[in-house]
């Protein structure tokens, strides 16, 4: 997240730069700092789109149409391209990498609209993703105790939004000081302690929102697989949390007296809080393509019981493939249309018995034994499946 700095200081020329070293063309060609920006910038909405696609690719799949969560998650992704593009104006109008004695005054104008732009830009989309990853949390898990603590989250997530809109609404006055810093009688707040405390409330948020669905995950008898996934989820999201503490760090640390230089590091780190936030969300449901990625777990039980003079093995196989069938082949050797069932859970079993056969005209033997071999496949959908 961006800050506002003081009034004036930016502005104070540098003796030793003359008007001739300073940048004069309105676009302002980017440096390696600029570089930085613009490249993360379109690696970020690269992975953003991809997973974005992943997550209605899967729906599809699934037969499962696009809920309230999906149209937040939507409305976040494209926030979150608004503010690329505001962090590519900071780059390529308003000279961000550069130093300020670089920079002509107009350039710094420029950056500051851009900042304070983007600040707005970044708590709607974060906090879009947010309340998109409650809504979810709250559809897959039940529970008296979880529902409340989910919307108590949804109340301190919207609270974090509105203290972002409050603080750059009111920090300065009048709202043009934070751009236009020859403003006659323009003064600003204690800006470092009203985005501290933002930072602060924006990350014990992400630790909430991380830590809400444990409780419920773990008692549940999931896969391996999915354990694992689940796990790599949690570190992703564990990753966003930790851009955010490092731009609330870059944020008290910087200098503003050269805030075109020294904003480059929270302009990086709070994209991509937002754009791994977009990934950490978008993640839990992209059950298909893990199903396709990673291989499928077949798991094989065999038990032998006794039933009278016989001994039966039953055999349990379980298939969690999440692919559709698209015929079937008949006793009569007819095909039989099925179409696509979309994702399911298969489970085979498998009995066997072993005894004695009973005696036959051609063989009076009946010391001879017999085996038995049935075979059932069970195809369940899952809840909300199609």
């Amino acid at each position: 997240m961006s800050v506002v700095h003081d009034r004036l200081t930016i502005l104070r020329k540098d003796p030793a730069t003359s008007t001739i070293d300073r940048i004069n063309t309105d676009l302002v060609p980017p440096n390696t700092e600029g570089l930085k920006v613009i490249v993360s910038g379109v690696v970020l909405i690269f992975l953003t789109a991809l997973w974005t696609y992943l997550r209605f690719w899967s729906h599809k799949q699934n037969g499962r149409p696009c809920l309230i969560e999906d149209w937040f998650n939507v409305g976040a992704v494209a926030l979150f391209y608004c503010l690329e593009a505001t962090d590519f104006v900071m780059v390529l109008v308003g000279g961000l990498g550069y130093h300020v004695s670089e920079l002509q005054e107009w350039h710094i104008v420029r950056l500051l609209k851009a900042i304070y732009a983007r600040q707005f830009l970044y708590a709607a989309s974060l906090g879009l993703i947010k309340i998109s990853v409650i809504l979810m949390f709250m559809r897959t898990f039940f529970g008296a105790h979880f529902m409340i603590a989910a919307k108590a989250t949804i109340v301190l997530t919207v609270a974090w939004m509105l203290l972002i809109v409050f603080v750059n609404l009111f920090m300065c006055h009048p709202i043009n000081v934070y751009w236009d810093l020859r403003t006659p009688g323009g003064f600003c707040g204690d800006q470092k302690a009203a985005f501290a405390s933002v930072g602060i409330m924006d990350i014990a948020n992400h630790l909430i929102i991380l830590m809400l669905p444990l409780p419920m995950i773990w008692k549940m008898g999931v896969e391996i697989r999915y354990r694992v996934v689940t796990v790599c989820i949690f570190t992703i999201g564990i990753l966003a949390v930790v851009f955010g503490a490092i731009n609330l760090y870059m944020i008290l640390q910087i200098d503003y007296t050269d805030v075109s230089y020294t904003a480059v590091q929270t302009t990086l780190y709070g994209a991509s809080e937002i754009g791994v936030a977009i990934i950490v969300s978008n993640s839990p449901l992209l059950r298909p393509v893990f199903d396709r990625v990673l291989p499928v777990c077949r798991i094989e039980v065999s038990t032998w019981k006794e039933k009278g003079n016989d001994i039966v093995m039953s055999r349990k196989r379980k298939s969690t493939k999440s692919s559709g069938f698209t015929q079937m082949i008949g006793e009569s050797r007819e095909d039989l249309e099925l179409g696509n069932m979309g994702a399911h859970r298969a489970r085979r079993n498998t009995h066997i018995t072993v005894g004695k056969r009973p005696p036959s005209r051609d063989d009076d033997d009946c010391s001879v034994h017999r085996i038995m071999v049935t075979s059932e496949t069970i195809i369940r959908r899952d809840k909300g499946e199609l």
